[in-house]
C-alpha cells in the first residue's frame, strides 16, 4: 500500500505559467511615513486616494515610474483600488504606512499579478495588504520572473480565488535568486485550486530566505520550492489549513533543491523534501488541531541529508516515510506519535528502486492508536514501523517503539528486504508482535541487544549471515569548545575491515557534508550535537556523536573549582549513592567525572549526584569527583570519600536442577531447567559450555542458544545468580550434539503432499517461521498435517532436510529404559541394572541420575555402580538413553533404594558447633549451626528446647522452632546422629527471647517521610540523614499521586506475610525509585531488589521488568522483614507504589495494610 501524491507532478512543476504572483503578510510594526527624506514619492501626490472607491492604478503606477533607484514609493493608510497590475521598478521601495492600514484592493478582471516584478531586481515591498478581493482570474499577488534580490516583508496577501490552471500563488518567483520573503501573512490562497499556495519559488531562484511567515488556508499547501534551487533557507514559518482542496503539503522542496535548510517551522501537514540532496530538516513540528488527516508528516527522499529533532503529532496517515534513492540519510531524535496508520514507512515496493543506506538513531515512535476511522487502509491503523520491500542496508539503532495499538515492526511479504540491523532498540507495550518474522530468503540480519517486553507477542529474531562483514567503527576527534568565528576541524578516525565508502556529517547547524575530515565555522554561539555516520563498502554503518560548545569572547582556559562536600547519603551491599556540592566556573560547568580508586567510573552532564552499582559487599572504595567545562578544562579532585559497602547478602542461590534440552537444530539448542531458590531472590542464570559462559537470562528458566556449529557436542551447565552477584554451584551437566548442517530442499506448497524417500526432517512455514517434524516417506503440507499454523496469513511451503547424504538429521529420541532394578547394594554403593532402549538409528549410551543430579554415564552397558553414598540413606535413581545425535530419552521408572547400615559402627558424630539464631518472631525462632562430622556419615540432627525434643532434620543444618510464646526466653541445643543410631554430645546452649507480640502483628500502616524543595533527578539527592519536612501514614504500600514537584520520599517499616512461600516484588514510580528488603527485621541487612530508573505509569509493574521486579524470594509467615522505598520526584505526575505476587498468584497487586507494620 503505497502512499503517493505525485502523478505527472514534475511536468507540472516545469511549467512557467504566466501571471502567477505571490505575496507575504504578518502582523508587523507600522512603518512610519518617511516624509523627511527627499527620495520619497507619495502616491497621493499623483492622484491616489485611499478614501474613495475610484481606481488608483494609474496614480500609483505614475508614482513608481517617477521614482529613481533607491527611492521610496510611499502609500499612506487607506484602501486603494487596482483595476490591473502594478509594474515594479528596479531598486525602488514600495512601502505602506502599515500592513493593517494600507490596503491595495483588486477590482479588475484580468490575469497576472497585483504587483509584477518581472525583469526587475532589488525591489523592496513592505507594510502593505494586497487584497485580491476573491478574484477568480488573478494568478498571484506578487510575481517576479526573471529578477533578483527582492525583499518582500511585513505584508498581508489574501483572498486569491482562482480555481483553474497552475495558480494562484501569493508570491511566485522564477529565475529570481537571492530573494527574501519574511514576516508576511497569507490568508485564503486558492482554497478551491489544486495548486493554490502561499508561495512558490523555483526554476533557478537560488538562495531564497523564507522566514517568519504565517500562512492560513491554501488549496494545495503553504511553501513550495522546486526545480533547481540551491541554498534555500526555510525557517520559523507557521502554516495551518494546508491543502483544503488537494494534497495538504505544508512545505515541499521538490527536484534538485539542494544544500537547503528547513528548520523550526510549525506546519499542520506534510513536510516533504524529495529528489534532492545535502539538506537539513531540523526541529520542525508537524501537528494539526483541527482533526484533519492528510498523507505524511515527514517525507524525506534526499540523499546525503539529515532529519533531526522533529516532532510529528497526529493528523497524518504516515508519520515519516523514506522513498527510494541513493540514500545516505541520518534520521535521529525524531518523535512520531498518535499517527493513524504507520509511524514510519520504508516504501520500496512498486518504485523500481531500492531503499538503502538509511540510519535511524534514537527516534521515538509511540502511541499509535488502534481503530482510527480515518485510516486509508482499515486494519493497518496503529502500527509503528513498516518495511515494505526493496529495503537493504538499513540500520535501526537505539530507537524506542512503544504503546502502539498493533505491530511494533511490520515486515511485509514484498520482495527485496535484506541486510537490516536492529540493535539496542526498546520495543515495549505494543498491542501486536514486536516484529514480524524476517524473510527466509534474506541472507543477512543483525538482531542484538534489543529490549522486547510487554508486547502482544514478544518476538526476538536470531542474527544470521554477515559472515566476515563487520560493521565499521565511526570515530572522530574535535575540540569540545571553540570560540565563535574560529574554524573547527573534525578529524575522522573511523575504521573498517574493508573500506569506508561514505562519511555523512551533521554539525547541528548548516547543511550536511560528506568530506572525510571537514572544517567548519559556526555562525552562532550555542551547544551543538555533531554526528558522523559512516557506511563501509558493503553498506554496513555506524554512528559517533559529540557535543561542541561555541562561545563568544576569548578562549576559556580557566578550570572549574573543585567539587566539595562529597558524601554518600545512602548505600547497600552492591551500590553507593554519591552526592556533592556544585563547582563554579567562569563560563559554566557542563558535567562531572566520578572516579573510583583513581579510575574513571562514569560522568554526569551537570547532575551533582551519581549512583555507583556493581560493587562487592563488605568492600572499601575511595571516590573522588572532578568538574569540567565546555572548553575541556578539568578541576582538581574533590575530597576523597572512603565508603565500605554493606555486608548484605552473601548466600548463593541453590544450584539449578533438571537441566535438559527440548529442541535443537544444526545451529541452536533450546534448554530448560528447574528454578533455583535464594534467600533474597534469584535474578538470573548463566549458561556455560564447559567453563565458558555462552548465554544468560534475567530470570527465565529456558534459553535458546544460537550461533552454534553443526555436528558439535556441547557440554552444558547452568548457574544461578542473585542481586549481590553470588553465583550458585553448577547444575548437572548434559551433553548435546547439534544436528548436521541442514540442507533444505522444497518439496510441496500448502495443502499438497510432501513426498520423499526414507525418514527425514520436514519443516512447514513461511517468512522465517516454521514448524518441524520427522516423517517417513510423506506428510501433508498443511496446518492439520503439522498440527499448527506457524505463519498465520502467509502462503506456506514444506522443505525436506536432505543433509547427511540424503538422510535426515536425527531428531528422534531413544525409547525410555525399562526394568530398572538394584541387584545388590552396600552401605555406600548401589548396583543398578535395566533393560536396553531402542532407537531409530542406535543407542550410544545411558545417563544415570541420583535424584536430578547426573551420577554417571555408560557407553552402551545396561549396568552401573553408584558409589560414594551414605549408609542407611534413601536414594532415587533414574536412567535415560541417548543416541549419536544427542537425543535423550524420557526417564526410566524411578527406583528408590536405601543403602545398608554400616557394620559395627559405634562411633558418635562430633557435637554441632556455632549454634545461632538468624531470625525470630513472637512465636518462632530460626536456628542455624555448623555441620558435625562422622566416621561413616551424619544422617540428621535433633533439636532440643531445654530438655524436650523440639524437632529433627535429615541432614539440614537449619531448623525453625514454632509454637512459642511471645517475649519468652528459651534455651536450645542440637545433637547430631548417624545411621547406626549413635548420637553426639549436645552443642553449646543458645538462649533466645522471642519478640513481643505487638512487633509482629501488622497494624495496617507504614510511615512515609518526605523532604520538599529538593532538586535533582535521582534518589541520591534526598537528604535522608536530615530531619524530614513532614511525615504521613499510608494504609497501603502506595504513596500519594499528583502531590507536588521537587520532593523526595522515604517509606519504611515492616512487611509481615501471613503465608510461608515464594513471593515476588515490583516497584512503580515517577521518577527514580528504589525498593530495598532485608533478610530480617534489621535495616542493616537490606538489599536493593527493584528500581525504577526513570519513570513508569501508575502501578505499571512491567515497563522495565528487569529492573523493577525482584527475583523469587522465600518469606516465612509471621516474620517481620524490614522494607524501605526511596522515591524522588522532579515534575509532572508523581506517584510510587510497591506490589507483590503472593504464593500461587499470577499478577502483582499493591501490598495492602493488612501485611504492613510501622517502624519500631
Amino acid at each position: 500500500m503505497k502512499m503517493s501524491k505525485r502523478n505527472g507532478l514534475s511536468a507540472r512543476f516545469n511549467r512557467k505559467a504566466a501571471g502567477v504572483f505571490c505575496a507575504l503578510t504578518i502582523l508587523a510594526p507600522v512603518i512610519p511615513a518617511p516624509a523627511a527624506f527627499a527620495a520619497t514619492v507619495n502616491v497621493t501626490a499623483y492622484g491616489a486616494n485611499g478614501g474613495d472607491s475610484a481606481d488608483d492604478l494609474t496614480a500609483i503606477q505614475n508614482a513608481i515610474n517617477a521614482a529613481a533607484s533607491g527611492d521610496t514609493v510611499y502609500v499612506p493608510s487607506g484602501t486603494y483600488y487596482l483595476s490591473g497590475s502594478l509594474q515594479g521598478k528596479t531598486g525602488i521601495k514600495l512601502l505602506g504606512q502599515g500592513r493593517d492600514t494600507t490596503i491595495l484592493k483588486y477590482n479588475g478582471t484580468g490575469t497576472g499579478a497585483m504587483v509584477s516584478l518581472n525583469n526587475t531586481s532589488n525591489v523592496e515591498i513592505g507594510a502593505l495588504t494586497l487584497d485580491a478581493n476573491n478574484s477568480t482570474t488573478l494568478d498571484a499577488g506578487i510575481w517576479g520572473e526573471p529578477g533578483s534580490g527582492h525583499n518582500i516583508h511585513d505584508n498581508r496577501i489574501k483572498n486569491l480565488a482562482k480555481t483553474s490552471g497552475f495558480a494562484p500563488f501569493g508570491i511566485l518567483m522564477s529565475a529570481a535568486p537571492n530573494v527574501t520573503i519574511k514576516n508576511n501573512d497569507f490568508v485564503n490562497m486558492g482554497t478551491g485550486s489544486m495548486w493554490g499556495a502561499a508561495m512558490r519559488v523555483g526554476w533557478g531562484s537560488n538562495a531564497p530566505v523564507i522566514e517568519g511567515n504565517t500562512i492560513a488556508n491554501t488549496g494545495r499547501g503553504g511553501i513550495f520550492v522546486n526545480d533547481g534551487v540551491d541554498g534555500a533557507v526555510i525557517r520559523n514559518n507557521v502554516i495551518t489549513g494546508s491543502g483544503i482542496f488537494n494534497e495538504g503539503l505544508g512545505i515541499e522542496l521538490h527536484t534538485n533543491v539542494n544544500h537547503s535548510i528547513v528548520e523550526d517551522n510549525q506546519v499542520d501537514h506534510w513536510l516533504s523534501v524529495v529528489r534532492s540532496e545535502y539538506n537539513a530538516i531540523r526541529r520542525n513540528t508537524v501537528h494539526t488541531t483541527d482533526s484533519t488527516v492528510k498523507g505524511i508528516g515527514l517525507e524525506i527522499m534526499s540523499n546525503h541529508s539529515v532529519t533531526s529533532d522533529n516532532l510529528v503529532d497526529g493528523g497524518q496517515q504516515v508519520g515519516m516515510q523514506q522513498s527510494p534513492g541513493t540514500g545516505y540519510q541520518l534520521w535521529n531524535y525524531n518523535t512520531i506519535k498518535n499517527i493513524v496508520m504507520w509511524g514510519m514507512q520504508l516504501q520500496g515496493e512498486g518504485t523500481g528502486e531500492t531503499e538503502q543506506f538509511q540510519y535511524f538513531y534514537k527516534n521515538t515512535i509511540k502511541d499509535g492508536p488502534i481503530g482510527n476511522p480515518a485510516a486509508a487502509y482499515p486494519g493497518y491503523d496503529g502500527n509503528a514501523v513498516r518495511i515494505h520491500g526493496n529495503s537493504k542496508n538499513i540500520t535501526f539503532d537505539s530507537n524506542t517503539i512503544t504503546n502502539n495499538g498493533r505491530k511494533a515492526i511490520e515486515i511485509t511479504t514484498a520482495a527485496g528486504t535484506d541486510r537490516i540491523s536492529f540493535v539496542n532498540n526498546i520495543i515495549t507495550n505494543n498491542g501486536g508482535p514486536s516484529i514480524d518474522q524476517y524473510p527466509s530468503s534474506a541472507s543477512d540480519l543483525e538482531w542484538a541487544n534489543n529490549t522486547v517486553t510487554g508486547n502482544g507477542t514478544n518476538t526476538q529474531l536470531t542474527s544470521r549471515g554477515y559472515a566476515g562483514d563487520a560493521k565499521p567503527t565511526a570515530n572522530f576527534t574535535a575540540p569540545t569548545s571553540v570560540q565563535l568565528g574560529q574554524s573547527v576541524t573534525f578529524t575522522n578516525t573511523s575504521s573498517d575491515n574493508g573500506s569506508i565508502a561514505e562519511n555523512l556529517w551533521d554539525f547541528g547547524e548548516g547543511v550536511p557534508v560528506t568530506t572525510v575530515s571537514p572544517t567548519y565555522t559556526y555562525q552562532k554561539a550555542g551547544n551543538y550535537r555533531v554526528s558522523l555516520v559512516v557506511w563501509d563498502n558493503t553498506g554496513r554503518a555506524n554512528i559517533k556523536e559529540q557535543t561542541i560548545n561555541v562561545f563568544s569572547g576569548p578562549p576559556d582556559t580557566t578550570a572549574p573549582s573543585a567539587p566539595s562536600g562529597l558524601t554518600a547519603p545512602s548505600k547497600s551491599n552492591v551500590t553507593v549513592n554519591l552526592s556533592w556540592t556544585a563547582s563554579t566556573d567562569n563560563v559554566g560547568v557542563i558535567g562531572y567525572d566520578v572516579y573510583r580508586n583513581g579510575t574513571l567510573l562514569g560522568s554526569t552532564t551537570g547532575a551533582t549526584t551519581y549512583n555507583v552499582s556493581g560493587l562487592t559487599p563488605s568492600t572499601t572504595y575511595a571516590f573522588t569527583v572532578k568538574a569540567r567545562d565546555a572548553a575541556g578544562n578539568v578541576s582538581a579532585a574533590s575530597n576523597t570519600l572512603s565508603v565500605t559497602t554493606d555486608a548484605g547478602d552473601t548466600q548463593a542461590p541453590t544450584a539449578p536442577t533438571g537441566l535438559s534440552y527440548t529442541a535443537k537444530t544444526d545451529t541452536s539448542i533450546t534448554l530448560t531447567w528447574n528454578a533455583s531458590t535464594d534467600n533474597m531472590g534469584v535474578t538470573g542464570y548463566n549458561i556455560y559450555n564447559g567453563s565458558t559462559q555462552i548465554g544468560s537470562t534475567t530470570g527465565a528458566v529456558s534459553i535458546t542458544l544460537t550461533g552454534l556449529s553443526p555436528s558439535t557436542a556441547y557440554t552444558l551447565t547452568v548457574k544461578a545468580k542473585d542481586a549481590s552477584n553470588n553465583i550458585s554451584a553448577a547444575s548437572g551437566a548434559i551433553t548435546v550434539t547439534t544436528n548436521p548442517l541442514a540442507n533444505w530442499v522444497n518439496c510441496a506448497g500448502e495443502n499438497n503432499p510432501c513426498n520423499f524417500t526414507g525418514t527425514k526432517e520436514v519443516r512447514y512455514g513461511a517468512n522465517g517461521s516454521y514448524a518441524y517434524g520427522t516423517y517417513t516417506t510423506t506428510v501433508m503440507c498443511s496446518n492439520n498435517g503439522f498440527g499448527v499454523d506457524p505463519a498465520p496469513g502467509y502462503y506456506k511451503t514444506c522443505d525436506v532436510n536432505m543433509a547427511s547424504g540424503g538422510g535426515t538429521s536425527d531428531t528422534q529420541a531413544p525409547t525410555a529404559p525399562t526394568g530398572l532394578t538394584s541387584p545388590s547394594k552396600t552401605a555406600n554403593s548401589v548396583n543398578l541394572s535395566w533393560t536396553a532402549s531402542t532407537d531409530n538409528v542406535g543407542v550410544t549410551g545411558y545417563n544415570i541420575y541420583n535424584g536430578s543430579a547426573l551420577a554417571g554415564t555408560t557407553t552402551g552397558a545396561t549396568t552401573y555402580a553408584v558409589t560414594g553414598l551414605s549408609a542407611s540413606t534413601a536414594y532415587s535413581f533414574t536412567v535415560k538413553a541417548k543416541d549419536a545425535a544427542g537425543n535423550l530419552s524420557a526417564a526410566s521408572n524411578t527406583l528408590s533404594v536405601t543403602t545398608n547400615a554400616p557394620a559395627g559402627d559405634t562411633q558418635a558424630p562430633t557435637a554441632p558447633t556455632g549454634l545461632t539464631s538468624p531470625s525470630k518472631t513472637a512465636n518462632s525462632v530460626s536456628l542455624s549451626w555448623t555441620a558435625s562430622t562422622d566416621n561413616v556419615g551424619v544422617t540428621g540432627y535433633d533439636v532440643y528446647n531445654g530438655s524436650a525434643l523440639a524437632g529433627s532434620t535429615t541432614g539440614a543444618t537449619t531448623y525453625t522452632v514454632t509454637g512459642l510464646s511471645a517475649s519468652t526466653a528459651y534455651s536450645f541445643t542440637v545433637k547430631a546422629k548417624d545411621a547406626a543410631g549413635n548420637q553426639s554430645a549436645a552443642s553449646s546452649a543458645l538462649s533466645v527471647t522471642t519478640n513481643a507480640s505487638g512487633g509482629t502483628t501488622p497494624t495496617g500502616s507504614i510511615v512515609r517521610e518526605y523532604w520538599t524543595g529538593i532538586t535533582g533527578p535521582t534518589v541520591a539527592s534526598i537528604p535522608v540523614s536530615t530531619t524530614p519536612t513532614g511525615t504521613a501514614v499510608l494504609t497501603s504500600f502506595k504513596g500519594p499521586t499528583n502531590w507536588g514537584d521537587n520532593y523526595g520520599d522515604r517509606i519504611r517499616g515492616y512487611i509481615v506475610p501471613t503465608v510461608t512461600g515464594t513471593y515476588q516484588f515490583a516497584i512503580a514510580g515517577d521518577n527514580n525509585s528504589q525498593l530495598y528488603l532485608s533478610t530480617d527485621s534489621t535495616a542493616g541487612n537490606k538489599v536493593m531488589i527493584g528500581e525504577v530508573v526513570d519513570w513508569t505509569n501508575e502501578e505499571e509493574w512491567g515497563r522495565n521488568a528487569s529492573t523493577q521486579q525482584s527475583g523469587s524470594i522465600t518469606l516465612t509467615a509471621g516474620q517481620r522483614y524490614y522494607v524501605e522505598v526511596l522515591h524522588k520526584e522532579e515534575g509532572g505526575g508523581d506517584h510510587v507504589a510497591v506490589g507483590w505476587k503472593t504464593p500461587g498468584a499470577s499478577s502483582f497487586v499493591v501490598i495492602d495494610g493488612a501485611y504492613l507494620a510501622p517502624l519500631q
